[in-house]
């Protein structure tokens, strides 16, 4: 019995990819007593052998780059998904099992097996049909399962392939199947809590292990609990008497103070040394008490009861920390900013400020100045906040400054555009980079790195370059200002107007083209078609770590070889620049399921005739209007004015956290424009929209959102975090490189984009999940599970 790849005509071959029989290496034969092949069924988990098990269990690895901060790290930032990702296994494998039967298909070097209904990659269990090899995943089961009718998958139409002669699949005659091997998958599991255990990491995830819960805001429930129901553990000497102290009456004081007392070995380990070059957790401090044996949250939770007991007499900017919390809604439903640190610790100690220490008057008093503070704050008054306060009211985004920035790293080239929300590393090279950078990267927010194009060739990167190597080659190229593609033109016409009007090529109106270059390179790898290039961008990189293909913190490396690597770049984006049609997006918004960087390699100002002569003023002027225009900062505008800059574009980028709203706001632009998305396409991963000025200051009004205006410089290499939507304008002609990577800070926006690709129509370009986002995050852990198996934590 063939399997539907074997059935498949010839004719039909060249519109798949990966053919290659369903039942290779899964469905078992035998010789019957006629000396005939026959079936045997299917392998069982079982039937895997040593060799079968070795890559997906963790083993000490001398040749793995992660160490064991790394792994730390990873571990942190990983592991609550990797439980969430065992758990939905755990519940996919109970749906249909019965009598314990599962079959196990062997991971195939090469191929990537992917659901046949909502192209999905296929982690571990899914379900297959044992006549024709037809596979669907856990989602499009259960919403089979689940659905009255059966073209119907949930929300949207989904049509399962036909059986063998035209029969209907029916998830009753589907057998479960698993692609791990054996148990390995729940030992992992069961790994990575014990690691967690042994080196203080404590999760946020759902499972619970032994009786023991999960940890909330870094405190583990046990130690809450326990605090709660039986009062704190006084460990003090000279109080030998403090044991028959009734625990019932225990305050919250007390209660947070000992919580503090009890969990502070374990945060410190956690978050301060075990990450030490990754992570700014330990401060600057100096303070010669650091060795005492006291808690430092309870000193500050005790000592400062007799500090708020008496109202300030002067109130200076200095005097409020840079710390502050959301607390409740006002009238408008937003939620505000209703104090400072101070606040925070005054309403846990304000009620155990004894009455009889405070007059009628001072009691008086200092309800007086808390009301002025919270009044002050909620009306946007800057006498109540500190000099620069780290959140803005109206986004809620946070804010910098160079002299706030530069006491923590007064080595770290850097400055603050965006009115402080943007980070700008000045030296791509320099080593104390890391930690600056993940202080941003971990909020989701996007990175400048300048200098970059001063590490690479800069005769590679020329036009003249690749109008020499490619020229004769034909390439589709793309008008900007209409969309259309023209098909099959030289390379050679698209360089050489690339820095000269004269020589681009004309509308029917006469009128020179915006055009872009078209997915050039093509599919093949970057590094095969141009290996000089390829070498030159890798070793100009920023942030290695991250970026480089085998960085320890970009998840994608930790890939088995056997597995398919997904094509993270590099890309290459070549458009001429259109700053005199502010409307006009050389990218439109759009948003991608992996983290990357994008690097300017090349800015070309193009030179016109202007009275006789060359020149390229006006188009220098143009882009100067159109950043003036636009919602810039103002560095940012005295910036591309500095005559050692070359701005090159213009982009926009938004938290990932705000797509929503924008796609909330894009579609009723289109309901107002009388046109209208099906179910299965989006406006933004459609590319479908550029935000003009306009629709940005809508946006910014009707939504409170507010991205990140920046212009790219010839140099810049800007880091946009996995699923922010961003677009790009370009001022002037420019190349751009790209490489995408997975950071362990945004895996989780790649796991929930997988999900949204799923409902994208199966002609859409982002409908196919190329990442295998799962597959990433369990051999990511695996590996971490394996370095911290080898090691023990310090002292121990």
């Amino acid at each position: 019995m063939k399997c539907r790849e074997c059935r498949m005509k010839p004719s039909s071959r060249h519109s798949k990819l990966n053919i290659f029989c369903r039942f290779y290496a899964f469905r078992r034969l035998k010789y019957s007593r006629n000396s005939n092949l026959t079936i045997a069924g299917f392998s069982e988990p079982c039937h895997c052998e040593q060799e079968d098990l070795d890559p997906w269990l963790p083993y000490p690895d001398p040749d793995c780059p992660l160490d064991v901060n790394t792994s730390k790290y990873i571990l942190s930032k990983v592991g609550d998904q990797f439980c969430d990702l065992v758990q939905q296994e755990r519940e996919a494998k109970a749906i249909t099992m019965e009598n314990g039967k599962i079959a196990w298909k062997r991971a195939v070097t090469g191929v990537r097996e992917m659901c046949d209904t909502c192209d999905t990659t296929l982690f571990n269990i899914h379900w297959t049909c044992p006549k024709c090899g037809f596979v669907v995943c856990l989602d499009c089961y259960k919403s089979r399962k689940n659905s009255s009718d059966e073209d119907i998958d949930g929300k949207y139409p989904q049509r399962w392939l036909k059986c063998i002669k035209d029969q209907v699949h029916h998830v009753e005659n589907l057998m479960l199947t698993q692609i791990i091997p054996k148990d390995a998958l729940w030992d992992v599991g069961e790994m990575v809590h014990k690691m967690r255990v042994k080196w203080n990491v404590n999760p946020n995830c759902k499972c619970t292990k032994n009786g023991k819960l999960a940890a909330i805001n870094g405190t583990s429930q046990n130690i809450l609990a326990e605090t709660v129901l039986t009062g704190p553990k006084m460990k003090s000497k000279d109080n030998k008497n403090s044991s028959k102290t009734s625990n019932s009456n225990a305050s919250s004081l007390q209660i947070l103070a000992d919580i503090a007392t009890s969990t502070q070995s374990d945060t410190n380990s956690q978050t301060g040394e075990s990450v030490e070059p990754l992570d700014d957790t330990k401060g600057n401090s100096t303070d010669k008490r650091r060795d005492s044996p006291s808690s430092t949250l309870r000193e500050l939770l005790t000592k400062t009861a007799d500090k708020l007991a008496k109202p300030p007499t002067t109130m200076s900017g200095g005097s409020f920390l840079s710390a502050y919390f959301f607390k409740g809604e006002n009238n408008s439903g937003k939620r505000m900013v209703t104090g400072t640190f101070e606040d925070i610790i005054a309403s846990v100690v304000e009620q155990n400020i004894a009455s009889t220490t405070l007059t009628k008057q001072e009691r008086s008093a200092i309800t007086q100045t808390k009301q002025s503070k919270n009044a002050n704050i909620q009306t946007m008054e800057p006498t109540a906040m500190f000099m620069n306060p780290n959140f803005n009211l109206e986004d809620g985004q946070v804010r910098h400054t160079l002299v706030e920035s530069s006491m923590r790293f007064p080595d770290v080239p850097h400055s603050w555009l965006c009115d402080g929300r943007l980070l700008r590393l000045h030296d791509p090279r320099h080593k104390g980079n890391l930690r600056i950078f993940q202080e941003q990267w971990r909020r989701g927010e996007p990175v400048l790195v300048s200098g970059c194009h001063k590490v690479l060739s800069q005769k590679l990167w020329h036009p003249s370059t690749f109008s020499r190597m490619f020229g004769e080659l034909e390439n589709d190229l793309v008008n900007c200002r209409t969309s259309n593609v023209i098909q099959g033109v030289p390379m050679k016409e698209f360089w050489d107007g690339f820095e000269d009007i004269r020589n681009r090529l004309t509308s029917k109106n006469r009128d020179p083209m915006v055009l872009k270059l078209k997915d050039w390179p093509p599919a093949e790898d970057f590094s095969e078609l141009l290996p000089d290039h390829f070498q030159d961008l890798m070793q100009g990189l920023p942030l290695p770590e991250y970026t480089h293909r085998n960085g320890h913190l970009n998840l994608s490396s930790r890939l088995p070889e056997f597995f398919v690597k997904p094509d993270l770049g590099p890309k290459m984006y070549n458009a001429y620049g259109s700053a005199r049609y502010p409307k006009l997006g050389t990218t439109n918004l759009h948003l991608d399921i992996s983290d990357a960087v994008n690097m300017m390699v090349y800015v070309g100002i193009p030179l016109n005739e202007n009275k006789g002569k060359l020149s390229n003023i006006d188009f220098e002027n143009d882009a100067f209007e159109a950043v003036d225009q636009s919602t810039c900062d103002e560095l940012t505008k005295k910036r591309v004015r500095d005559k050692t800059e070359k701005p090159g574009a213009l982009w926009h980028i938004f938290r990932a956290v705000d797509a929503d709203k924008i796609r909330d706001m894009l579609r009723k632009v289109s309901k107002e424009q009388g046109e209208d998305f099906p179910p299965d396409h989006d406006p933004i991963h459609d590319q479908s929209f550029y935000l003009d000025k306009k629709l940005l200051e809508r946006l910014k009004k009707d939504y409170g959102v507010q991205g990140w205006a920046i212009v790219q410089c010839m140099g810049d290499a800007v880091f946009i975090p996995a699923g922010a939507p961003h677009q790009v304008h370009n001022l002037h002609s420019c190349i751009k490189a790209a490489e995408d990577f997975v950071s362990p800070e945004h895996v989780h926006q790649c796991f929930k984009l997988t999900q949204e690709f799923r409902y994208l129509s199966s002609t859409h370009s982002n409908h196919e999940d190329k990442l295998q986002v799962k597959n990433i995050i369990y051999h990511a852990i695996k590996d971490t599970v394996g370095i911290l198996m080898s090691h023990e934590p310090p002292g121990k």
